[in-house]
């Protein structure tokens, strides 16, 4: 089953909601987003931010953050620390060994649903003897609930790197932050005619700037190679222990993305090439994710 993708129309009617006609209204981060994106070649880069806890730090400002593009500072033209809405493909693991999980996943993948706030938008695909993605990238919970409780069918092989290169294009029209999260109990393993290699996935990401996260189930642990992607995008990763509660593990993967920091900043050359990225926070004891790399393409 091929994708098919409704995320232009879906698009257009997001926008229309959120700037209806009458008196003027503050703008959203993403509306920020795509205002600057549109006037100016400004870089946007999504920063989570742990303190020495590990637990999120969601009251930082702008003057905090440095951003270091090929290790030369660069101003920070665009910063919210606002709740992001959520746009994801969430990539469920469907091959044989998923079987005696799959009452749990999908359990799980439905209380991620439930969560979602009004402006997420998510869309389900499944993995295994075929990739299917079904058409809608939407935040009506009806029809993403429908999707999950009647297209999920457990069996075959593990074509990860497949499975994240058709999400990434299911997301290709969509502007702003875009997410692909993927849940496995296993290794990369194609059958088909085509296998994507995972630095083909890898380079793509970075070249188009998506952002991955990795879910491992029940104590497989994660492909080392899904692992680096995560990390080099923004991402993150966990692997989980035989039997751990999935759903709180989706609840922390929404947390992170809806209290992520939006900073824009604008080239100093847009040479065609790939720049190194580091965003760095000024507080003692701060981590940051963020992306790590950005193709400086010319308008």
């Amino acid at each position: 089953m091929k994708p098919m993708v409704a995320a232009a129309i879906g698009a257009l009617i997001w926008i229309g909601v959120e700037a209806p006609e009458g008196p003027e209204r503050p703008e959203s981060p993403a509306s920020q987003e795509g205002r600057f994106r549109t006037s100016v070649d400004t870089v946007s880069i999504y920063a989570t931010v742990n303190d020495a806890q590990g637990r999120l730090a969601p009251d930082l400002v702008k003057e905090d953050f440095t951003v270091l593009d090929n290790g030369t500072p660069r101003e920070i033209t665009l910063f919210s620390s606002e709740i992001q809405p959520i746009t994801v493909v969430v990539m469920l693991d469907m091959s044989g060994s998923m079987f005696s999980r799959f009452i749990r996943l999908r359990t799980s993948t439905l209380s991620f649903v439930d969560a979602l706030l009004p402006h997420d938008r998510a869309q389900i695909g499944t993995f295994g003897d075929e990739i299917a993605i079904n058409p809608h990238l939407t935040g009506d919970k009806q029809v993403l609930r429908r999707v999950l409780r009647n297209e999920l069918w457990p069996m075959g092989a593990t074509p990860i790197w497949n499975a994240l290169d058709e999400a990434m294009t299911a997301l290709a029209s969509e502007s702003g932050r875009r997410v692909v999260l993927t849940i496995t109990d296993g290794r990369n393993l194609c059958s088909f005619p085509r296998c994507v290699k995972a630095g083909d996935v890898e380079r793509r990401a970075v070249r188009e700037g998506f952002m991955l996260y990795a879910i491992g189930m029940d104590g497989t642990g994660l492909d080392g190679e899904i692992m680096a992607m995560a990390e080099e995008t923004g991402g993150g990763h966990f692997a989980l222990p035989v039997g751990a509660d999935l759903t709180s593990t989706f609840a922390r993967v929404a947390e992170e993305l809806r209290r992520q920091y939006l900073i824009g900043f604008t080239p100093a050359v847009l040479d065609g090439r790939l720049h190194r990225v580091d965003v760095r926070v000024g507080r003692a004891g701060m981590k940051v994710r963020a992306r790590r790399n950005y193709l400086a393409g010319r308008s």
